[in-house]
């Protein structure tokens, strides 16, 4: 589980569980299935009935058939995530379906702008009218493959990028996080050392603290790309500077031997 760590004014680190990439698109799905079903319906059954039967189609409709096919159909469907994300407090019906929610990167609920720039910068959003020309329900599965292709730049931020932010979420400074994740020991900086003959490699790491011992678990659990291992090599030699010891081997394995030995020292003076 990738953590998002967020450092408070009052030197208190919190931590968020990163929504993973398979919650982010079903919940996706959900909200083109309701979107599905919401003009379906509208178009099927509402207006069916507005018009005695005579099927009204948005794309054909002129003047007052047109204003109600554009204000309660089109727009409702092209601005739906924008929407319920303000009102729901960075939740779409499907992301409440799956536990999920945009924040801010300070830990706070994504401002009404950081929600626009990120619904502006998700292309799928300029495509969804296409499920209103849906006619029938075996067209979902085309206009779900069509919007997948057109999101693949985000796709690929998501994979690659640090905190798993598409590109809306870069540029808006948000994040997704997994609201129903629940902590356990291995999310914390416990590790329980089992060999009995066990000897620390640094008995200096005990000059740093908890916070210290935190942000140095969440960097080496973080997605690998070049500006974490860069990072990494930053904190290893730092740490290295000033506890006054000679690093063995990568840093990598520096800072997990830092880890063990913190916590078999800690525990021992229990």
């Amino acid at each position: 589980m990738s953590l998002f760590t967020v450092s408070t004014p009052f030197n208190i680190s919190l931590e968020f569980a990163l929504a993973p990439f398979y919650k982010r698109a079903l919940a996706w799905m959900a909200d083109l299935i309701i979107l599905f079903l919401y003009s379906y319906i509208m178009i099927f059954f509402v207006y069916d009935m507005l018009y005695d039967g005579r099927r009204l189609s948005w794309r054909n409709a002129v003047g007052m058939e047109f204003a109600l096919a554009l204000f309660t159909l089109v727009f409702p469907v092209m601005f739906y995530h924008l929407l319920f994300e303000v009102l729901m407090n960075g939740r779409s019906p499907g992301k409440w379906l799956m536990g999920i929610k945009v924040i801010n990167r300070e830990g706070a609920s994504a401002t009404l702008s950081q929600l626009l720039l990120r619904w502006m910068l998700f292309l799928p959003n300029y495509f969804l009218v296409i499920v209103v020309g849906a006619e029938a329900p075996v067209y979902f599965l085309g206009i779900a493959f069509i919007l997948a292709l057109v999101a693949l730049p985000d796709i690929i931020s998501i994979l690659v990028s640090t905190d798993s932010q598409r590109l809306g979420d870069l540029a808006a400074g948000t994040v997704v996080v997994d609201v129903h994740h629940k902590m356990n020991i291995a999310d914390t900086i416990y590790m329980d050392i089992t060999e009995t003959s066990y000897i620390p490699s640094y008995p200096e790491v005990l000059q740093l603290s908890d916070r210290d011992i935190h942000v140095i678990r969440n960097l080496i659990g973080r997605k690998r790309n070049k500006d974490v291992e860069r990072h990494i090599y930053q904190v290893a030699y730092k740490i290295e500077e000033v506890l006054a010891v000679k690093m063995a081997g990568a840093p990598d394995a520096f800072l997990q031997q830092l880890l063990k030995d913190y916590n078999y020292l800690t525990q021992q003076k229990k």
